[in-house]
């Protein structure tokens, strides 16, 4: 069997690959924009813009139980010294702004949420008040704003609450609500196919026996990683053997009923690696082999105009091209401003070494000590030790044009 189309002749850069990937989805897939209930819309993406049309809050409000009052009237209230105040009436939650504004020398009886009426700036806590019939004693001053929740501090009217591109989260879901929002435009799910290749791979729940005791993770790790991110619709189609012709026509049916189809194994140089092979008698490659450890297979095809991701078999490998090319793609072309992995900064346990000219992504394990946090790589090798994934909290970068970095070096973990 011919090699040719299978051999790692030339690799590419993580950007040039994330680049090619990114425009790819730009020329092959177009989503559709439609309104969705804004507690539907966990985990979507916004098609537009949406603008506060109200200040949050309304209107100046209270912060605490207590009394409205104009803080100048309280400047020099002590407990040796009170104030005393005439008490006006009561402003509840539910209460509209009142109309009439306070004079000097009065207070209002407000709790927290109630509207402040005019004349007021400042609340006096209740616990620094005596209230008896129509009087009110002062025995701590306030200043002005104290206590007050100011017209629009949250949100203001025609503030940008929520931008195109945003991944949204539970804070947009109740940042919308709290401006009366109840729909959203957002962009449709993308619809991602996932299958693995392997003869000596077994599918869980699904095989009887398992000769190999070899189980499918590596495509169940991408599409649950998929289904996470909330704005992806997958569709598993599992396991198939290392036959061109069944592999060719799963993929086919896959590229069908999906906008993007990824693979997990089948991607080495070896004679049992067929998939590369099959999909080339389907499709053409666009590149073939990426300068990054672990996942140097990865490779993308174009099967009837839609892009098939080919990820590496192992599922350290198969997590790295997801991690290191899939998703910058996906933030490329959506213009997405919030798929980042939460950062810390630790100390880096021992010299940790890379291969000039590959971008390595090193699992690492934290721990406290004291001052500083500290990684310690987990498992520079094997790309195929699920459990270093399990195992560790994060993982650090090492660019293609650094031998790699010292003992204590201060490093970006990027966290799990």
């Amino acid at each position: 069997m011919c090699l040719t189309s299978r051999r790692l002749s030339t690799l590419i850069s993580v950007d040039d690959a994330v680049a090619l990937l990114a425009d790819v989805f730009k020329r092959t897939m177009e989503l559709e924009v439609v309104e969705e209930r804004v507690l539907n819309a966990l985990g979507r993406i916004a098609a537009s813009d949406v603008t506060a049309g109200v200040d949050v809050p309304p209107f100046n409000r209270s912060a605490v139980d207590g009394y409205a009052v104009y803080a100048g009237d309280v400047v020099n209230a002590s407990i040796y010294s009170p104030v005393e105040l005439a008490l006006k009436g009561v402003v509840s939650p539910s209460d509209k702004p009142p109309s009439e504004c306070l004079e000097r020398g009065e207070a209002v009886r407000v709790h927290t949420g109630s509207p402040i009426p005019c004349g007021a700036d400042a609340v006096v806590m209740d616990e620094d008040v005596e209230a008896s019939g129509s009087r009110v004693t002062v025995f701590k001053p306030v200043s002005p704003g104290q206590n007050v929740s100011r017209r629009g501090e949250d949100f203001s009217s025609g503030e940008v609450i929520v931008a195109k591109g945003t991944l949204l989260g539970p804070l947009h879901v109740a940042a919308l609500s709290s401006i009366g929002v109840d729909k959203v435009w957002v962009y449709r799910r993308i619809k991602v196919g996932v299958l693995t290749t392997g003869s000596e791979v077994c599918e869980p729940g699904v095989d009887s026996e398992c000769p190999t005791i070899v189980y499918n993770s590596s495509a169940r790790l991408i599409a649950a990683l998929l289904r996470s991110t909330g704005f992806i619709d997958v569709r598993y189609y599992g396991v198939f053997p290392d036959d061109p012709a069944v592999i060719g026509d799963a993929v086919v049916e896959a590229v069908s009923e999906n906008d993007l189809v990824v693979t997990t194994g089948g991607t080495g140089v070896s004679e049992g690696d067929v998939l590369i092979d099959a999909l080339a008698g389907v499709g053409r490659t666009v590149f073939r082999g990426v300068r990054m450890r672990p996942g140097r297979p990865t490779t993308l095809t174009l099967v009837e105009g839609k892009p098939v991701l080919n990820l590496s078999g192992y599922p350290v490998a198969a997590w790295t091209g997801y991690e290191a090319i899939l998703m910058p793609a996906f933030k490329k072309w959506l213009g997405l401003g919030n798929l980042e992995r939460p950062v810390v900064y630790a100390r880096l346990a021992r010299r940790t070494p890379n291969t000039v000219g590959y971008r390595s992504y090193i699992r690492v394990s934290l721990r406290d000590a004291g001052d500083m946090l500290v990684a310690e790589p987990y498992m520079l090798r094997g790309s195929g030790v699920l459990s270093s994934l399990l195992k560790s909290q994060g993982y650090i970068v090492i660019p293609e044009n650094v031998e790699g970095f010292e003992k204590g070096d201060l490093v970006r973990v990027h966290l799990f």
